[in-house]
């Protein structure tokens, strides 16, 4: 007897009640962590309304680098440099809120001070070659040409049902091996008793990506049942 639950994990009220915790979560968060990490801009001599910016340079960046991080992996990119900065100004954060909390003596929260202080220029050197990766072409990038006049294409009322859906899981971006054409190319090979292993190797793919489609494609009947 297979029992049902009552509860659809995967149903939007789950997931906006997970996005509506994870919202107080961080902000929760950002509200313990800025005050600790104002002091410690102040401990490096920074006046008192610079200190502000102590905070936003370390945990408005853990922001921004966990959602390059997922923007990468949608992308099919490498999502190590913004890991890498991730875990590193996570780190930096930590330990200005736990010297914070433990009160450190007076005379060694300069050095604290001095040390997070100093590290705005290498912050703000991070940030940009973040915000480079992901909105300029690496020199080895491939853009597909388009053509300046429209092509016709005939198709069934079916068919545009399902190049429609395709567009609802791929990526418009050029740097994207998650393109609608690969995509489409993807579902062709699967629905035609390809393996998942076989299409990641014809397009050059890793297999967690083609996964990725697999999970989003199969809610949305664009495979065939296996």
């Amino acid at each position: 007897m297979r029992i049902h639950p009552r509860i659809n994990p995967d149903s939007r009220p789950v997931l906006a009640a997970v996005a509506i915790g994870t919202a107080l979560v961080f902000l929760a968060w950002f509200a313990l962590s800025s005050v600790a990490l104002f002091d410690v801009g102040l401990w490096g001599n920074v006046p008192v309304p610079l200190s502000a910016a102590v905070p936003v340079m370390l945990d408005v960046a853990l922001v921004v680098y966990s959602l390059s991080a997922l923007v990468r992996r949608s992308r099919g990119q490498s999502a190590r440099y913004s890991w890498t900065l991730l875990a590193f100004f996570t780190v930096v954060s930590l330990v200005g809120n736990a010297t914070h909390a433990l009160g450190i003596p007076e005379a060694v929260q300069p050095i604290v001070g001095a040390v997070v202080v100093a590290l705005a220029p290498l912050a703000a050197l991070a940030s940009l070659g973040n915000l480079a990766g992901l909105v300029i072409a690496a020199p080895g990038a491939r853009i597909l040409p388009t053509s300046s006049a429209p092509v016709m294409e005939e198709v069934t009322n079916e068919r545009a049902k399902m190049l429609d859906l395709v567009l609802t899981i791929s990526s418009e971006h050029h740097q994207s091996k998650r393109s609608p054409e690969n995509v489409r190319r993807v579902l062709d090979m699967l629905n035609n008793g390809a393996t998942q292993k076989e299409a990641a190797e014809t397009l050059g793919w890793s297999h967690t990506l083609v996964q990725q489609v697999v999970r989003d494609a199969r809610p949305l009947g664009l495979l065939s049942a296996a």
